[in-house]
């Protein structure tokens, strides 16, 4: 293992990594699986949102996944949506080419995380062969991972792809502030079609206001782990509501901002296709 990081086991038996510079790790000491689970995949219903565009002839979720990490959300997505007839296309940003390599050369446990892994560990692997040229194969989906700095990548993806959920998951504001910062938040929401999720572990007043200002819904994601809540944004979902004097509090550091909240669905979805 790379002295950058030191593998640490969590209370749900699946490791993670803390990284040596910062101290902070990839996923809640509470649980990494039970986090990528509960968090990402639950949390923006991936499988009902499978189970919808099943009928319409819709063969593909495509997802934007925000910190590859160890992969470990990809496997809860995957996990997700088996058996449900249609495919992942997942669409991966990760600014660390060395955590991919280490996150695909080991095997995982528990054996149920395991069994989602190791179809990630493969694609990551074809995906880092290919220098990300294209997608690659992942389960009965496709990946399209994309190496640097996530600003860049986000904005160099084909115009007019949009997301059916949104995994907003990099280190703290302390740690990649970039990546939490208004701008970035704003692309992010124009990426996401109608009826999409998006979940993120952070509730800092600062990240819901910038997905506000985005004009995003936005509400109180569940308790997972010692995790009191997290955060859920949508253009134009009924999300969980926040605590009222929350909202107050949104709503003045958006004003002061110079911005305003907007709610409701964006019109149409011209959605583009992994090539």
């Amino acid at each position: 293992m790379s002295a950058r990081w030191t593998e640490r086991l969590t209370a749900d038996g699946s490791s993670t990594l803390a990284h040596a510079d910062h101290g902070e790790t990839f996923h809640s000491m509470s649980g990494a699986w039970t986090q990528a689970r509960e968090r990402y995949a639950r949390e923006c219903r991936l499988r009902e949102r499978a189970l919808e565009l099943a009928p319409s002839g819709t063969r593909a979720l495509r997802l934007l996944d925000v910190g590859t990490g160890l992969g470990f959300n990809l496997a809860a997505a995957l996990e997700a949506l088996a058996d449900t007839g249609v495919a992942l296309e997942a669409t991966s940003l990760e600014r660390d080419r060395d955590l991919l390599v280490h996150a695909r050369a080991a095997p995982r446990e528990p054996a149920d995380l395991e069994r989602w892994h190791a179809p990630v560990r493969l694609a990551l692997g074809s995906a880092l062969a290919s220098h990300g040229a294209e997608s690659v194969p992942l389960a009965n989906g496709r990946l399209r991972l994309r190496l640097g700095d996530a600003r860049a990548s986000l904005a160099g993806l084909p115009e007019g792809l949009l997301f059916d959920a949104v995994f907003l998951d990099p280190f703290s504001p302390r740690v990649e502030p970039e990546l939490w910062s208004r701008d970035f938040l704003a692309a992010v929401a124009r990426r996401m079609a109608p009826g999409s999720r998006l979940s993120t572990y952070s509730a800092a007043t600062e990240v819901r206001a910038g997905l506000l200002a985005a004009g995003l819904r936005v509400g109180r994601g569940a308790r997972v782990g010692e995790k009191r809540e997290g955060t859920l944004a949508s253009p134009d979902l009924e999300l969980p509501s926040l605590d009222p004097r929350v909202l107050r509090r949104l709503g003045a550091r958006v004003g002061a901002s110079g911005g305003e909240p907007r709610f409701g669905a964006q019109a149409g979805d011209p959605r583009g296709s992994i090539p």
